[in-house]
């Protein structure tokens, strides 16, 4: 892979989140949503000192469309649903349901998050709020009649047995058993269709069919035909061959080669139930993830194989409840259960541009697809480092085929009136195949482009002239382009349709792209006047750009296009990060977001799709500024913000932030030290007046917690090093700078703001810095908590129920933080047995949520009580009865002192908890675990 822009995305995705580099961390400043598009002169971007450096930009990456990108520090559980029906929530660290925006609904349905609640109001007035709830339905009342068998299990170890409402025999019940049946209640009124509804965009939003779709319109007729005939291909379609590799130079035909093959085996699935085929293609502008990829893969399956319904619904009630995303493994282990099932006769895979993805990427997912039982297709440039992963595939070369060639140029030419009928004169055609042949370099991607050029001659001579100067090679053709572009009719036009394309951070829509385009660039301004068509567009860039009408998605041709673009353009003076910088201030300007007067709530669809590439701007355009040297243009803008709406990483909310607020949160700090006096160096403009370093957003945030939070450790400096400035401040929601950076895992932020607050500080606020740095899981910023004398390590959560409520301890076992529990046991003077009023101890609460490491780490600690029963929903044994978690169960009832036969003021015990039926969660009556307690005594 060529060094440049894809690079310098693949290297800041894996950089550490804390990171405090003054480029790297801009991406909490801006708020996430989705895009739009812009027009250029060069003036007001030419380069003051070369082309800027790519390298050092910020720590966000671009993201897959319709994934909400995350700002450094952990991504958190934001959904709150208010019934049991719509909890699809993504994984990670918890949110704060009473934060701003959050709906704690009651009844029967009311599903409320197991996350710390905070009121509102002073940090007096959110010690009063509740410590935390999980999505529940209420209690059985009363006690299910236990009778005592001898006999086996429900099934009695039978064999094709089909279960109701399933079209599988119980061969899905080694892998339902894994999430400890977690089945579908046998009277739920929600049909497979409508839960199909619901699950397929919770396993994944990635569309595998439309971008096969896309794929294979491209697909000039008859070509790729030969590998139909080819003995190895054949042999591998035929199931001789288990993994096929096909491997080829970049714009060999590989994609549109792979489209090809699957389009072949997916009509064969059509007619043929019993085959199951699943694909997946990486591409350089969706920089997905191993797990996404997967999920991806499983979405299809299910979608096109509804019958795999009860293998995904196990995992999709477990995690719904749960409030958690599935891991990787969990994705894998289930599509590996489908394939290993009696569902299908052939199952196959195909991944196309491997070599496009995240190296890491790389790694999960050949290994993870090589060893399912599936035939496997992959299909990359050569990448002999990862080889050896795959001893038993067999390798392919991919190359041109002259044939295809020959079809390629005779459709293209039917789309070319001109060149089409220059070339019934004379034996031109057979020139023009001939030359194309020789000078496209055994590339597809050559030999398009090299018809483009030819496609303009006029005359027989300028085609003679064209010929002979044919470049050879993808840089040389990419390089002749860009001089038919600047000779075009439309030069400024397609300059900045490829400028906005190679540097943007995410995918843009044909829509966004046109409305970027329709800024103009002096003065800087929207104008829906300079609206263009997508056909003047594509012409303009001359076959650089490629729509694809199914996603709506606008790319270059290919990604050595954009390495050679970003090579290209600060040579031609185009400051890239400048004119995308411009442009999204240019959007949000027109759409008031300085002053932005309405509400927006989780990227509220009426205003982000109503307004093309408004998303993309308000999600990027800090982003962009801080790689580049901050224009004067965007200077203004932010001078001029008096309520911008700027996205709270965490809960997606929107906060609505001043000058001097949003460029702390956006990490300008040059800019903050020169309206501060700290830099003697002039600004284009006034500082803003009043200048209160203290000023507070209507939550309560101030420049100081808001650069906290997002980790710009050199703004967190500048603005402690300004006199009167308040380093213990709270929010709203009784949140301080240390709060926020402890919750946010960074820990540079955390030592700085430690040597400069009170030592009473640190145990301050109804939930203390290591309360969220601990469920957090942050152990490197809790070690340097730990490290501050008088710490209190055993502080507690106020609740609004009887007792005290959470410990740091009890958190980090509630959300499964293992390192972070194993840190704390180790602390002197930690309350092993601190219960909260509701789910009890740390053993309580991690053996209902199933954790199984952290209940053998607290069993191994001496003053542990197994029957601590001072809460609502009963000891550590009850709570992992009820849940299911039979793992659990059996490890606790080796515990010497355990008491089996223990029960709740209501009546109920382990045993009637774990027979007890509810429609609200998934359970199994007689199962193993009803058995392995009556073998200890209840009756």
């Amino acid at each position: 892979m060529k060094t440049g822009l894809r690079n310098w995305l693949r290297n800041k995705v894996r950089r550490r989140k804390d990171q405090s580099d003054d480029k790297d961390e801009t991406d909490a400043s801006a708020g996430r949503a989705r895009g739009e598009s812009s027009s250029l002169k060069a003036g007001p971007f030419v380069s003051k000192d070369g082309p800027s450096n790519i390298e050092q930009g910020p720590a966000e990456t671009r993201v897959p469309r319709g994934t909400a990108p995350q700002p450094l520090g952990p991504t958190e559980v934001t959904d709150t649903p208010t019934t049991s029906q719509e909890s699809t929530t993504t994984g990670g660290a918890p949110s704060f349901p009473h934060e701003e925006g959050s709906s704690m609904k009651t009844g029967p349905t009311a599903r409320t998050t197991g996350h710390i609640h905070i009121g509102q109001g002073s940090p007096e007035m959110a010690s009063q709020a509740t410590s935390k709830e999980i999505k529940e339905a209420p209690a059985p009342a009363t006690p299910a009649q236990v009778v005592s068998s001898k006999e086996g299990g429900i099934l009695n170890n039978a064999q094709g047995v089909r279960f109701e409402g399933s079209t599988t025999l119980n061969s899905t019940q080694n892998y339902i058993n894994n999430y400890n049946t977690f089945v579908q209640p046998a009277k739920s009124s929600e049909t497979d269709e409508e839960l199909l509804k619901k699950l397929l965009p919770w396993i994944s939003e990635i569309n595998y069919h439309a971008i096969q779709a896309d794929n294979f319109k491209k697909r000039a007729a008859g070509t790729g035909d030969w590998a139909f005939d080819d003995p190895v291909i054949s042999k591998w379609l035929e199931g001789a061959l288990r993994i096929l590799w096909g491997v080829g130079m970049p714009g060999a035909g590989k994609t549109i080669l792979s489209s090809i093959i699957i389009d072949h085996l997916t009509k064969k699935a059509k007619a043929n139930q019993r085959i199951c085929v699943a694909y997946a293609f990486a591409r350089y502008t969706d920089l997905f993830t191993g797990d996404q990829v997967l999920g991806g893969l499983l979405r299809q399956i299910v979608q096109d194989h509804p019958s795999t319904l009860p293998f995904v619904k196990p995992m999709y009630l477990y995690h719904r409840f749960h409030d958690t995303r599935p891991s990787q493994l969990e994705i894998l282990e289930v599509i590996r259960a489908i394939f290993a099932s009696d569902l299908f006769d052939e199952k196959v895979c195909a991944l196309d541009g491997l070599d496009e993805a995240f190296e890491a990427t790389q790694v999960d997912v050949l290994d993870a697809l090589a060893n399912l039982p599936a035939n496997l297709l992959l299909m990359s440039r050569p990448l002999p480092l990862l080889k050896d992963r795959v001893p038993d595939a067999t390798f392919i070369d991919i190359i041109l085929h002259e044939a295809d060639i020959i079809q390629m140029i005779e459709d293209k030419i039917g789309h070319m009136p001109r060149l089409r009928n220059l070339l019934k004169k004379g034996d031109w055609k057979e020139k023009v195949v001939k030359a194309v042949l020789e000078r496209s370099s055994g590339m597809f991607l050559v030999a398009s482009l090299q018809l483009e050029m030819l496609g303009s001659c006029i005359n027989i001579k300028s085609l003679d002239t064209a010929l002979q100067v044919l470049p050879v090679g993808v840089n040389a053709m990419y390089e002749a382009t860009m001089e038919r572009i600047n000779g075009g009719p439309a030069p400024e036009l397609a300059l900045r349709a490829l400028t906005l394309l190679a540097y943007a951070r995410e995918s843009l829509k044909m829509d966004d792209l046109l409305h970027a385009l329709a800024v103009e660039m002096e003065p800087f301004k929207y104008d829906s006047d300079l609206l263009v068509d997508p056909d003047t567009v594509l012409s303009a860039c001359c076959g650089l750009i490629t729509f694809e009408p199914e996603t709506k998605l606008v790319r270059l041709v290919h990604y050595t296009a954009q390495d050679f673009l970003v090579t290209y353009l600060p040579k031609v003076g185009v400051d890239a990060e400048a004119m995308l910088a411009c442009t999204c201030v240019a959007r949000l300007q027109d759409c008031g977001f300085a002053n932005y007067n309405g509400s927006i709530y989780h990227n509220n669809e009426d205003v982000f799709t109503h307004h093309p590439f408004l998303a993309y701007a308000h999600c990027n355009w800090a982003i962009h500024a801080n790689s580049a040297s901050l224009p004067p243009f965007v200077e203004e803008f932010i001078l001029q913000c008096q309520q911008f709406p700027w996205k709270y990483p965490f809960l997606g909310e929107f906060y609505y932030l001043n000058s001097i607020q949003l460029a702390a949160a956006c990490n300008f700090h040059s800019l903050l030290a020169q309206w501060l006096g700290l830099d003697p160096s002039s600004t284009t403009h006034p500082p803003p007046s009043p200048l209160d370093v203290n000023s507070k957003s209507a939550n309560g945030c101030t420049a100081l917690a808001l650069a906290a939070l997002c980790g710009h450790l050199k703004t967190v400096e500048l603005l402690i090093g300004v006199q009167g400035v308040d380093t213990q401040c709270f929010d709203s929601y009784g949140r301080s700078p240390l709060i926020v950076a402890s919750r946010a895992g960074h820990v540079q932020v955390v030592d700085m703001l430690l040597g400069v607050v009170d030592a009473d500080h640190v145990n301050a606020g109804s939930q203390t810095a290591l309360m969220h740095a601990a469920f957090s899981g942050h152990t490197d910023v809790m070690k340097s908590l730990l490290c501050i004398q008088g710490i209190n390590v055993n502080a507690r959560m106020p609740d609004t129920g009887d007792g005290q409520g959470d410990s740091a301890l009890i958190l980090a076992a509630w959300y499964g933080q293992l390192d972070a529990v194993q840190l704390l046991l180790g602390v002197d003077g930690i309350d092993v047995n601190a219960s909260d009023w509701k789910y009890g101890t740390a053993l309580a609460q991690a053996s209902g949520k199933g954790y199984i490491d952290i209940v053998k780490l607290l069993l191994q600690q001496e003053d542990i009580d197994v029957n601590s029963s001072q809460c609502q929903k009963g000891p550590a044994l009850m709570q992992a009865a009820y849940m299911g978690h039979e793992d659990v169960v059996e490890l606790l009832l080796q515990q010497e002192k355990i008491d089996v036969n223990a029960t709740r003021p209501d009546g109920h015990s382990a045993l009637s908890l774990a027979l007890e039926k509810n429609s609200w969660r998934p359970n199994k009556p007689g199962s193993k675990i009803a058995e392995l307690l009556q073998a200890h005594g209840p009756q």
